[in-house]
């Protein structure tokens, strides 16, 4: 609660409650931002926000409301959201080391593992496309970068249980709307860029310069973390306000990495800083080449931000907790491996296909889908990979929103020309199905949902227990069922 003179200039002492920017939902004694966005206006909804609660306005345009409603008129909302939030919530980010992460694939990953290195020697949360979390507890998140309210609410029930750093996912979505405005970041970490999200920027121009603003608005006294293996990687570091390392395998880098050994169960790398003047091996349970860069990326950040040695760590890479859905392997004792991957994009899947063609023994199977109302050009490419690389194919629903399943695996299959596929409509049955195919030393890839727990249908979300727990299930009842045939 604050006095509403304290959050933006005005003579009023009325009390403030909360701060709104849904006006659907019932928020007492609020504050409301009339945001303009692509889809929405929020001016059109101030009436709806006056009957949830809202008893101040701050809109851009002018506003016709009943008696009793202050309303507070600014040339750009957003920009009085974010400083009214930072002074509502005690400007949280402030009191935080930000890891702040962005790139096509591996934000999550990487902000998971910061979480886990930093939390060897301070309390770390972490915001991003899974969750809200820090000590033991969990919060739901629907956006992989949440609004300025929610992201300031997260950061200061952060502050206020002791937590000392936080890693969040900044998407370029988020940066495109300014849902990271006046947050304080001490590191940002730049990943790749790949072919994603081309319908919201419309080519990779516009996405490359969404994505730039992460480092472009850096404090002059932040660090900027950057993959020059990545094409866009030497692009990248010239948009960069603050001071750069450059991690890769490439000359041009900082943190050179070299010797990359892949294997089943661990991988191994050389790094060499030669800003620290440090060289050190490392041994991983993380699997995959693009696992050594996220890992790599992870380790350079908190390194060089909490001024520790590399040699710190070097006792916790070869134990890191998996992170769920990523690269997530399904052991239940069977012959034949199945492994669970957020991969949703072009990139991912040469990714993974790559990795698991090097390792597999027998066949290579896979169960993906495409989101529905979202980027439709990559859907035939998705095709033309597994056909390429796998040996059946299931295709599936994969949060198909208003558009209809059986049309989006179509689209999918117009780049299969060689490989056999189906197409079972519901993501459960084609797991299942999927399992039941799998021979001794088969790799079974389930791409696209990693471990979420809901399926973006028309005009709701339906729960879903996860890619992950349905494999598990339809593993376990088949090596029943082939014990229960031994009697």
């Amino acid at each position: 609660m604050r006095v509403l003179s304290s959050l933006i200039e005005t003579t009023s002492t009325l009390y403030i409650h909360s701060l709104m920017i849904d006006s659907r939902i019932p928020s007492p004694q609020a504050m409301f931002f009339a945001i303009k966005g692509l889809s929405y206006d929020g001016h059109k909804f101030v009436d709806q926000a006056i009957q949830n609660g809202a008893v101040v306005i701050v809109h851009s345009q002018p506003l016709s409301v009943k008696e009793g409603i202050i309303t507070l008129q600014v040339d750009d909302v957003v920009e009085t959201l974010s400083q009214v939030a930072q002074r509502f919530y005690d400007d949280p980010s402030h009191h935080l080391s930000m890891y702040g992460v962005t790139g096509t694939n591996g934000k999550s990953s990487v902000t998971a593992l910061i979480k886990q290195l930093v939390s060897s020697f301070e309390s770390c949360g972490v915001i991003g496309t899974i969750h809200a979390s820090y000590k033991d507890v969990v919060l739901p998140t629907q956006l992989t970068t949440p609004d300025l309210v929610s992201l300031n609410h997260y950061l200061s029930t952060m502050v206020k249980e002791n937590v000392q750093s936080c890693a969040m996912e900044v998407s370029s979505i988020g940066l495109d709307q300014r849902r990271t405005l006046g947050i304080d970041f001490d590191v940002a970490i730049y990943t790749n860029l790949t072919h994603d999200h081309l319908d919201y920027h419309g080519d990779m121009k516009q996405y490359f310069i969404a994505k730039a603003k992460l480092f472009s608005q850096m404090k002059s006294d932040g660090l900027c973390i950057i993959n020059v293996d990545d094409p866009y990687g030497l692009k990248m570091v010239d948009e960069c306000n603050s001071a750069v390392i450059k991690v890769g395998e490439s000359t041009l880098a900082n943190v050179r990495l070299s010797n990359i050994k892949t294997y089943s169960t661990h991988t191994t790398f050389d790094l060499e800083d030669t800003l620290k003047q440090e060289k050190v091996s490392i041994t991983t349970n993380l699997i995959a080449r693009f696992n050594v860069m996220n890992l790599a990326l992870a380790l350079v950040s908190v390194v060089h931000h909490a001024h520790k040695s590399y040699s710190d760590f070097l006792e916790l890479t070869p134990h890191l907790s998996q992170v769920l859905g990523r690269m997530h392997r399904i052991d239940e004792g069977q012959d034949y491996d199945v492994i669970v991957d957020f991969a949703h994009t072009p990139d991912g899947f040469i990714q993974i296909f790559d990795y698991a063609s090097r390792l597999t023994q027998g066949r290579l199977l896979s169960v993906f889908g495409s989101a529905g109302q979202r980027d439709t050009l990559k859907r035939k490419v998705f095709g033309q990979l597994a056909d390429q690389m796998c040996d059946m194919i299931i295709l599936t629903e994969d949060d198909p929103r208003d558009e209809d399943v059986i049309s989006i695996c179509h689209d999918i299959a117009q780049g299969i020309h060689d490989t056999p596929y189906v197409i079972i409509s519901d993501r459960v049955q084609a797991i299942r199905q999927a399992i039941t195919l799998c021979k001794k030393g088969d790799c079974l890839l389930i791409l696209g949902k990693g471990c979420e727990t809901m399926i973006a249908r028309a005009y709701e979300k339906s729960d879903y227990i996860g890619d992950h727990i349905v494999a598990s299930a339809a593993i376990k009842e088949r090596l029943k069922m082939k014990e229960e045939e031994k009697i």
